[in-house]
């Protein structure tokens, strides 16, 4: 597994045993053999129920896609009542073999406070794990956190660097996030943080703008107004190189 030690404590931290479970004692190509059986079984289901059922043998059985899959069943619930710890528990033990999705589903159980109470450090760490296996929502979610120190002290730069890969990935969001980010700017006394830069603002404000960004459509005409006409005209410059990398990402 690829996830660092500090995660792995994390996920390690259940009242059964690290080892316990029944996947922890699977090979990875039984691990595999069986998870072509479940997808087969899985797919033939007749009924809800019928999926359930599959889902719980096959997790008894340590199949990780399984576990993650009876995570999401028990976290819709039955109609009259959602099962967030047993979701939470499954989440858990799939997050442990990199089901990126697990990961990211955990991180929104502790933010949102489903599990009793709002746990941003730990929902900061899940986040994390999925962001760092390249889930764009969790990178901008991750990002957020960073930026209004939820779960950890403020961190402008780290807040900047998950926007980016967020935005890299199309989050349109994140480019307006990146925008406010240039034009506040925040620098210690060392001059260490995000520099105020006008024109890098401008131009993923014109981005986002172009994408359809409420908030950047709103802004735009204001900024526009503030700036020189040079400013104007470097941010542009900028945007047509913005626009030949993310361009791809732009509704029609």
């Amino acid at each position: 597994m690829s996830i660092t030690s500090k995660l792995r404590n994390l996920f390690n931290k259940s009242p059964q045993d690290s080892g316990a479970w029944p996947e922890d004692k699977l090979s990875p190509a039984e691990q595999l053999a069986k998870n072509a059986q479940f997808q087969n079984d899985y797919e033939l289901a007749a009924d809800q129920q019928a999926t359930f059922d599959i889902c719980k043998t096959a997790a008894d059985e340590g199949i990780i896609e399984a576990i993650y899959l009876l995570g999401i069943m028990y976290e819709k619930g039955d109609g009259q009542k959602q099962y967030f710890e047993e979701a939470a528990a499954c989440y858990h033990r799939a997050a442990r073999y990199d089901k990126v999705e697990a990961q990211y589903n955990l991180a929104l159980l502790h933010a949102q406070g489903s599990l009793g109470q709002t746990n941003y450090p730990v929902a900061l760490e899940y986040f994390k794990a999925a962001a760092d296996h390249g889930q764009p929502q969790a990178q901008y979610n991750l990002a957020c956190m960073y930026d209004q120190g939820l779960g950890c002290f403020e961190d402008k730069i780290q807040a900047l660097k998950y926007f980016t890969k967020a935005g890299d990935q199309g989050m349109l969001q994140a480019w307006n996030n990146i925008a406010v980010m240039y034009y506040e700017g925040e620098e210690n006394a060392e001059g260490k943080g995000i520099k105020k830069d006008r024109v890098k603002a401008y131009s993923w404000t014109l981005l986002a703008a172009k994408a359809g960004v409420p908030e950047a459509i709103q802004s735009e005409p204001t900024m526009t107004q503030a700036l020189s006409i040079d400013e104007t005209k470097a941010g542009k410059e900028l945007l047509d190189q913005l626009i030949t990398k993310y361009g791809k990402f732009i509704p029609n």
